[in-house]
């Protein structure tokens, strides 16, 4: 049985919509990017649902079933729940997410790869975070679909790294979502806010190469999807149809107003909190982007897109 679908994507991509319309399934809660959870504990902030973290209707008491568990109380010490090492960008736990911390972040996000691409088991000591945080998503996702009565719980925390750990762990219940955007609509964006084009398409690029790469060597290949943002935003219903399926669901029209549905996410972008089912393509890049543009896109990341089916 299918308990566990994880979203993988690079960021600005469309992870939370495809979070919040998958949630909208009455057998499915969506938890948005949960890696960050201690650090909504420790801050307070708001749930989608627009009450705080710590008296949200779901997390009060799944926080305090999983302080249970693990032998810590999460609201006084809520960094006991080890959910890894994610990197926050917008509302940041300056106390925890120190200098220091990112660069353990690195080192061993990079070791993790070293041993997924090539086998080699360098500085195992410095991975026993890593490894144990995947025990304690578990029981986090397991008190979440216990307290809501669902089969399915979604997690859209993008790293394809936890995403690979957890089905390794997990090879029956644990799927995996590849979603991707044009990488010029990406570039484009980015270009917008004045963030340049080659830091976020870089990022874009070996987000991508090294995901597939990866997920095709250690993921069976019937237990990851790849799934595209355009045809979400242009076909929704068929393209939830399709990935229904392949979580062994059956389709709810009602998903694709996903507005119409209670969620509790803590963390992902404002579109948690939007207030319209409204799906609209941005594909302002296809005019906007110059010839110099392109040809830096073509240049750079050309060969990253083809292989994700652009053209």
């Amino acid at each position: 049985m299918i308990k566990y679908v994880y979203i993988c994507s690079a960021g600005h991509s469309g992870s939370t919509l495809l979070d919040l319309l998958l949630g909208s399934h009455s057998k499915v809660e969506s938890l948005g990017e949960i890696a960050h959870l201690p650090k909504n504990i420790a801050l307070n902030t708001e749930c989608s649902c627009r009450e705080p973290v710590q008296s949200c209707s779901l997390w009060k008491p799944v926080i305090a079933n999983l302080g249970a568990e693990i032998g810590a109380d999460l609201i006084d010490d809520p960094y006991a729940l080890n959910t890894g090492y994610p990197k926050a960008i917008v509302i940041v736990d300056k106390k925890h997410q120190t200098p220091g911390y990112l660069i353990k972040r690195k080192i061993v996000h990079g070791l993790v790869y070293l041993e997924n691409r090539y086998g080699v088991n360098f500085f195992p000591f410095l991975k026993k975070d890593f490894k144990e945080s995947l025990d304690a998503r578990f029981k986090l996702y397991d008190s979440v679909r216990k307290h809501q009565n669902v089969d399915v719980v979604v997690d859209s925390s993008k790293t394809y790294l936890e995403a690979i750990a957890l089905y390794q762990q997990n090879p029956d219940e644990v799927r995996i979502l590849l979603l991707s955007r044009d990488g010029r609509g990406v570039m484009y964006s980015n270009m917008k806010r004045k963030l340049g084009r080659r830091k976020g398409l870089i990022g874009w690029k070996h987000y991508y190469s090294r995901a597939l790469l990866l997920l095709n060597k250690l993921v069976d290949k019937e237990h990851f999807l790849h799934v595209h943002y355009e045809d979400i935003a242009q076909n929704t219903a068929n393209e939830l149809k399709r990935i229904c399926e392949y979580i062994n669901l059956d389709f709810e029209h009602e998903m694709i107003d996903f507005t119409g549905h209670e969620h509790h996410i803590t963390n992902g972008n404002d579109m948690r909190f939007s207030e319209s089912s409204e799906i609209k393509l941005d594909t302002s890049w296809e005019t906007s982007l110059s010839k110099k543009d392109r040809k830096f896109f073509e240049r750079v990341a050309g060969i990253t897109s083809t292989g994700l089916g652009y053209k």
